[in-house]
């Protein structure tokens, strides 16, 4: 009898896309079957419900669903365990934080508006990663939160791209404001960036990160670039760089070379240009 149980309880062990599964939901909290099947280079989200159906069997990963999901043409949103990542932790060493870790113990009682704001998150990272290819590094606030040379109120996400050459790295703070918090939030966060830079502990020899926001719509974006500029008048810093665009043009931008990043200026008009051209450096 036993033996047969043994045979019941056997799983083989997870292959690479199981784990990279648990990997990005471990590191974004929350995803959609299209978003993971996007990160598995899937072009089918169904072709991957039933690999996503075996982990939620064997516990690894939970979903957020009910009956509301369906009326409103609402997809499940898809979340690691603790048990989860307890594997992912045995497997691949090094690749997880505390912080992260003890996060997970709440994703059943998340608010809706974390939940929007997460997938969000997601949406922007792998538009990010589409339009301006694999080089860039994205990090996700889960895994910049064990760093001390973060500001505590971390950014949505760390965007760099790796020296080269004689160029250095380029690094940026994208934040995404999506109607999720108040517009108040937003312009906090922005004035602690700059706060973070004259009074914080940013990675020595290393250029201050731009300052990036993904506005929701073009009202916002205007609002917020004006909250911007005034930043920028009160820090009297020339090297403190913001720029904003909206979720419009970057899913419409098509080459990384688009000028959809509106930089913003203190003693001139505000001016569209590209994510190379934010950050430029003396010969």
């Amino acid at each position: 009898m036993s033996e047969v149980v043994d045979k019941v309880k056997y799983r083989r062990p997870l292959n690479k896309q199981q784990l990279r599964t648990l990997f990005v939901l471990y590191w974004y909290r929350f995803c959609t079957s299209k978003q993971i099947a996007i990160s598995l280079k899937r072009s089918d989200p169904k072709s991957i419900q039933n690999k996503l159906k075996v982990l939620e069997d064997q516990e690894l990963i939970g979903k957020r669903y009910d009956k509301t999901y369906k009326l409103a043409g609402r997809p499940a949103e898809y979340y690691i365990t603790p048990k989860g990542a307890r594997v992912l932790e045995k497997v691949q060493p090094d690749t997880t934080n505390l912080w992260a870790t003890k996060s997970l113990y709440k994703n059943k009682t998340v608010s809706n508006e974390f939940l929007k704001h997460t997938v969000t998150v997601v949406d922007v990272a792998q538009r990010l990663r589409i339009l301006y290819g694999n080089r860039p590094w994205i990090l996700p606030k889960s895994y910049i939160a064990k760093y001390s040379f973060y500001p505590k109120w971390a950014p949505d996400l760390h965007f760099k791209i790796p020296a080269r050459s004689e160029t250095p790295t380029k690094h940026y703070f994208v934040d995404i404001w999506d109607g999720t918090k108040p517009f108040f939030v937003s312009v906090r966060k922005t004035r602690n960036y700059s706060n973070f830079k004259e009074n914080g502990d940013w990675q020595e020899d290393e250029p201050y990160p731009a300052i990036l926001a993904v506005c929701d719509d073009a009202y916002t974006q205007k609002k917020l670039s004006r909250q911007m500029k005034r930043i920028l008048d009160d820090s009297w810093d020339d090297d403190l760089v913001f720029a904003t665009t909206t979720r419009k043009q970057l899913d419409e931008a098509t080459k990384p070379t688009d000028k959809i990043w509106l930089r913003v200026r203190l003693d001139d008009e505000a001016e569209l240009v590209s994510l190379k051209g934010l950050i430029t450096y003396d010969a």
